[in-house]
């Protein structure tokens, strides 16, 4: 019955089509030549984006009857009216409504087209067609609303409900008459949806009469608009015995990925295309309501169409645009640091009252893969009540138990959680009955409310929601069977949502079990933004102890570092090019950053050739350890430093001595009188100091002994470097295939060489290859160190594969810790829960730690960022080479050092110190620094600063609590003006006097007024 309705219905459509004609003598330029084409034409692809132009001649649409342009000239498409943005063609929006533009004058169509596809797809750059179209709106009306209620009758469950629908429905249809005699039918029956395809696929296709819109009389016009309002009043009666339940909340939204499968200069016209698509809209539907995240976005529109923005910030004014999140860009949240994250909130919040008047009070990141534990505390010292996501919906193995709930993160600080599940196109969805239905029926807890999210629009590549989605709206907002439908600001979504009772809590990280693989692909870019958070971090650090205000310099670089921390960028999911564009811009803002530190050295200098200063940035203690390249006698307090000449050309300076956080030493220096004695190489595959014996065995692996606790480190061997093979179901470049452990081999070495031997360490050089790739891996043992470094150079070449490096320990424990840059998490080792089997790889920061009461293992790293702890075993991932969307992910040089650090105890201080004395090196100064020593004094040393920066006549530092501890804080600055504690956007609290109590894993941001 619902198949023979609808190709009753469909005779219907070709008559809501009133004029059809077709445009030519278009004006097309490639930015070289200008030429008159008509449809058929094919243009170049590689002189994209190209332009057409057409004068449009004066119309009217009167009365009952929308006026449209159906439109394609080969990919996604940017329409300007009179020189403005006006709307968009895509693939899925072809017709432009261009009703307001029947004023009676002529107007000048121009359109900027990219041959290409939403989602980055080439499109064949051929003009296919371009039609002027006048619709009857009312009969428009007539099918959208039957289309609509035979579509409610076939999703809902109520069988009653759904017959009454159908029958009157059929009833109606039953009654509508349309011309039959067969001249008519060889017009419309082509743009019949409910036949077309079946009459243009005979064995001999009847020749069928060019349609340019077919008129009924107004008689049958009368007649089937009279039978509608019976219809309609039918439909009342029923919505009466069958009330709309609960409510969905409707909000217009395009996720636009700020690069994926295309590069950033296409995001940012597929901005300026969904933006003027949307904007449009508003005119159209007075209740139409959008949400955009994104600073960046809004940043770009400001710079590139000043007038479209300036349509954005009044429909702001009027509360029917909504900027959402607060953020810079939807980040990925496992990867970058617990600064990043806060400035990714600091500058996006700053950028939305600044240009909006209010800022958000919703994060927004529906599509990003996992979030740390620390982002709770993040959005509320943001002014952030509210976290959106569906991500979770995606998991591969457990189904998240909650769709509303509070997220409590690690320092106790709660936020609301929601997630809708939209079944169809999940935050990219439609306005139809199957969605409304089965997003109202998959939401878990309407005992708690009886209120569901559901956000609308064609995403991912942008466009956004559609002139259908809101015809649908119209219908569907009060119908029987379905939720109520009400459109409005997702801010005004939790605002209205009636809570009745407690909310269930989820206190831990939000852990996607999917993508698992983000935490590694693209390697070199992840080192590169690492290397780029810590020299923003120096770069801000010494430019406060100068008198010359960096602060908008380095706030442009901090933007640069923000947008390429987006979700399909920072992660490694995205095409080659734009890896291409990130990595010169990461290199862009370490090299100027590296360019302010030096600036602000020279200021704060003072020639003087014997001497050498060394400054720690570090919140904790550093061994006297460095390199320089060149040959000198050091000297701290009379007493020489060791020194060594390294396999590279360098050399490295050692002392017994630790200098405190945040201080300088000034050592005496003078040219080196004697001649270096030649290291003396002992055996090849041993090495030793005070606390350790290495064994490096004949396949490249190493055995550790501590001799202080007698023991061996490892059941064996560790360091064993896997080649696995690495096909996962689908998302190559994302995801680590389950079970991926037991695919693949064990590498051994080609070759093993003692390279250095002296005072002050001992390295062995290990060589691999395998599979077309080359690794070069150096075992370095410093003096008096319970640390092997293990500094890694590889050239790949290898495709579809995962390095890891195993590290099978003698440790026995339930649980280990992994760094999260703001704190630290606990995890079980063992699998004995789906959810703990879905874990089988994990994001973590600069260390992980196996520890039992007297010993413990970890794993140090400076710049890797997914691993695993199996029962005694750690793994680190190194490489993972995927071959979509990027077929050479990885391809090429890399350069990292990962560490074993050896521990008596349970001693997590030492670990936290230890990773601190890999990732933060001294800086090297050859003359005196005007600077004060200490330039900050921290107690207890529980918290890592994170950032000191001057900005204007202000100092701002923040610092966290890493280790879980609670007490009393003191801070000594060298300034003496007031001190206040602030939030995360810096806005003041309160006064503050030291000491001050402090709680586990909390942020505190304090700015001095100087």
């Amino acid at each position: 019955m619902k198949g023979r309705l609808w190709r009753m219905l469909s005779e219907i459509v070709p008559y809501t089509v009133l004029r059809i004609e077709r445009i030519e003598s278009w004006i097309f330029s490639d930015g070289a030549v200008e030429r008159i084409v008509d449809p058929s034409f094919e243009w170049d692809f590689s002189s994209a984006p190209v332009w057409f132009r057409k004068e449009l001649e004066p119309f009217s649409a009167a009365g009952e009857q929308r006026a449209y342009l159906k439109l394609w000239f080969g990919g996604e498409t940017l329409v300007f009216v009179d020189g403005k943005p006006y709307g968009e063609i895509n693939e899925y929006h072809r017709m432009l409504n261009i009703t307001p533009l029947a004023d009676g004058k002529p107007h000048t169509i121009e359109a900027q087209v990219m041959p290409r596809g939403l989602f980055g797809r080439p499109e064949k750059p051929v003009f296919t067609e371009a039609f002027f179209i006048v619709v009857d709106e009312a009969l428009m009306k007539v099918v959208k609303t039957l289309e609509l209620t035979i579509k409610t009758a076939e999703v809902i469950e109520d069988e009653s409900l759904s017959k009454k629908l159908l029958d009157i429905s059929e009833k109606f249809l039953s009654k509508v008459w349309i011309p039959r005699d067969t001249d008519t039918y060889l017009m419309t029956a082509p743009e019949d949806p409910g036949i077309k395809d079946e009459i243009k696929n005979t064995w001999n296709t009847p020749e069928f009469k060019e349609f340019t819109g077919v008129k009924l009389s107004e008689e049958l016009r009368n007649q089937i608009l009279e039978e509608f309002e019976k219809f309609k009043e039918k439909l009342d009666r029923i919505r009466k015995d069958h009330p709309s339940f609960g409510t969905i909340h409707l909000v217009g939204h395009a996720h636009i990925d700020y690069a994926w499968l295309w590069p950033v200069e296409e995001t940012k016209r597929k901005i300026l295309r969904t933006f003027s698509n949307s904007v449009l809209l508003s005119k159209l539907y007075s209740e139409f309501v959008y949400t955009q995240s994104s600073a960046q976005m809004y940043e770009d529109l400001k710079q590139n169409s000043p007038e479209l923005f300036g349509e954005v910030k009044k429909l702001v004014e009027e509360g029917r645009w909504e900027p959402v999140g607060g953020m810079w860009v939807e980040s990925d949240c496992n990867v970058p640091s617990i600064e990043s994250l806060v400035r990714q909130f600091y500058y996006g919040q700053k950028f939305f009252e600044r240009e909006f008047g209010k800022k958000s009070k919703v994060c927004w990141l529906p599509d990003v893969f996992g979030f740390s534990w620390v982002l709770p505390q993040i959005l509320k010292e943001a002014g952030i009540k509210y976290f959106v996501t569906t991500k979770l919906n995606w998991n591969d193995t457990n189904e998240f138990p909650y769709d509303l709930c509070r997220w409590r993160g690690i320092d106790g600080s709660e936020v609301i959680y929601f997630s809708f599940k939209n079944p169809n196109e999940g935050y990219n969805g439609k306005i139809d009955p199957d969605t409304i239905y089965r997003t109202w029926k998959n939401f878990k807890q309407k005992d708690l409310t009886n209120r569901v999210l559901l956000s609308f629009g064609h995403g991912d590549g942008g466009g956004g929601p559609t002139e259908e989605m809101l015809e649908n709206y119209e219908v569907l907002k009060d119908f029987p069977g379905l939720p109520r439908l009400e459109m409005g600001t997702v801010e005004e979504f939790f605002k209205k949502m009636d809570i009745d009772g407690e909310l269930p809590v989820w206190d831990g990280e939000l852990y996607l079990e999917l993508h698992r693989g983000t935490y590694t692909s693209q390697s070199r870019t992840k080192k590169l933004h690492k290397e780029a958070e810590d020299s923003l971090y120096l770069a801000e650090l010494i430019s406060a102890f100068t008198d010359k205000d960096f602060s908008d310099e380095i706030d442009e670089l901090w933007k640069i570092l923000l947008r390429n921390e987006f979700h399909d960028i920072l992660p490694g999911s995205s095409i080659k090019e734009v890896y291409e564009d990130t990595e010169k811009e990461l290199r862009q803002v370490i090299e100027k950053s590296k360019g302010i530190i030096v600036e602000s050295l020279k200021v704060l200098s003072s020639e003087n050739e014997e001497v050498l200063t060394l400054l720690n940035v570090s919140s904790f203690p550093k061994k006297c350890l460095f390199f320089l390249n060149e040959d000198l006698e050091i000297f701290l307090e009379g007493e020489a430093l060791l020194k060594q000449k390294t396999h590279d050309g360098r050399y490295v300076y050692f002392i017994d001595r630790e200098i405190p956080p945040f201080t300088k030493v000034e050592l005496k220096v003078r040219k080196a009188t004697s001649e270096e004695t030649p290291n003396e190489l002992r055996e090849a595959n041993i090495m030793e100091n005070e606390f350790l014996r290495v064994y490096v065995n004949d396949d490249g692996t190493v055995q550790i002994y501590d001799k202080e606790l007698d023991r061996y480190v490892f059941e064996e061997k560790g360091n064993v470097l896997k080649l696995h093979k690495n096909i996962p179901t689908y998302w190559d470049n994302w995801d680590i295939a389950e079970n991926v452990e037991k695919t693949g081999y064990c590498l051994k070495a080609k070759k093993i060489e003692r390279i250095e031997s002296g005072p002050v360490r001992e390295v062995i050089r290990v060589e691999y290859e395998s599979e077309g790739s080359k690794i070069e891996q150096y075992y370095i043992l410093y003096r008096k160190s319970r640390r092997l470094d293990i500094e890694t150079k590889a050239d790949w070449h290898t495709r579809r594969a995962l390095l890891r490096a195993y590290f099978p320990t003698t440790v026995l424990s339930r649980k280990a810790r992994f760094d999260i840059s703001g704190g630290f998490i606990e995890r079980p080792t063992h699998r004995n829960t789906s959810f703990e089997q879905a874990r089988f790889e994990v994001p973590f920061h600069r260390w992980m730690d196996l520890s039992q009461t007297d010993f413990g293992v970890s794993i140090l790293n400076d710049g890797k960022y997914g691993g695993s702890v199996y029962q005694d075993t750690m793994a680190l991932s190194l490489i993972k080479a995927g071959i979509f969307p990027d077929f050479l992910c990885d391809e090429g040089e890399h350069s990292f050092t990962y560490s074993v650090y050896v521990h008596p105890g349970d001693s997590l201080r030492d670990v936290v110190k230890e990773s601190e004395e890999l990732n933060k090196s001294f800086i090297v100064h050859r003359g005196m620094l005007s600077l004060p020593s200490p330039l900050l004094e921290i107690s207890p040393q529980n918290f890592r600063l994170t950032s000191l920066k001057r900005v204007k006549d202000r100092i701002v530092l923040r610092l966290v609590e890493i280790f879980g501890t609670s007490g009393k804080l003191s801070i000594k600055t060298p300034w003496n003006g007031e001190i206040y504690q602030t939030n995360l956007l810096e806005e003041k609290k309160q006064k503050v006097a030291f000491p001050m109590v402090y709680h586990p894993f909390k942020i505190y941001t304090f700015v001095v007024e100087d």
